[in-house]
């Protein structure tokens, strides 16, 4: 198998794992989603004493919000770029029978009447190259993206306890399971991402680099 073939295949599978860690991430968003919710009630319970609790479940609310659009996006991207591989790999395979059939014809009388197709496949080839290159660093570049922005969650689950010291005894444990579920979650999807991400970091083109 030539270099680029492997690569090719190689980007296939990290196109379908990403895919499959996405999926586990929006599991997890949704379970943020609930924890919002459930703070957002918790609150009003407790009423004055909880204003600056409940003002942070917006903000719980909003980054759910945030990795479910941005780990649905990178999904679509996933499984364009599984697509794109399975053609472009169709392409290559193409590529390499008009070579043949082009060295073969060389000497040949009306030889040169395949290089238009040839010509034609081989542009093909290269554009469905640099298009499916960009989708894998467009992917990865929403991971670091994402992974960036998972570091709120680690600042709101601080100030919620922060928040929770100042209710009442009995209401503590309720805002404090908050913020360890607000931990817990987002370390959950963390780790999903920052697998999704190790999967470009070892990737062969980068191992030739």
């Amino acid at each position: 198998m030539s270099r680029t073939r492997a690569e090719f295949s190689q980007y296939y599978v990290i196109a379908a794992v990403v895919a499959a860690e996405l999926n586990h991430t929006l599991t997890y968003c949704k379970q943020i989603n609930l924890t919002a919710s459930n703070a957002q009630a918790a609150s009003s319970r407790v009423g004055n004493a909880a204003l600056g609790f409940k003002a942070l479940t917006g903000f719980i609310d909003d980054l759910s919000n945030y990795t479910m659009k941005a780990a649905t996006d990178i999904n679509l991207l996933a499984n364009k770029a599984s697509k794109m591989a399975t053609e472009t790999a169709r392409a290559a395979t193409a590529l390499k029978h008009f070579e043949k059939a082009k060295h073969d014809s060389h000497n040949a009388p009306y030889g040169n009447t395949i290089l238009p197709a040839y010509q034609h496949i081989s542009h093909r080839y290269s554009q469905l190259q640099d298009s499916f290159k960009k989708i894998m660093n467009q992917m990865e570049t929403q991971l670091h993206e994402l992974k960036r922005n998972l570091r709120t969650a680690n600042i709101l689950a601080s100030i919620c306890r922060i928040e929770a010291c100042r209710v009442d005894v009995a209401n503590q444990a309720t805002f404090n399971d908050v913020a360890n579920r607000v931990d817990f979650v987002a370390n959950k999807i963390r780790q999903r991402v920052d697998n999704a991400i190790s999967l470009f970091d070892t990737s062969v083109t980068k191992k030739a680099a």
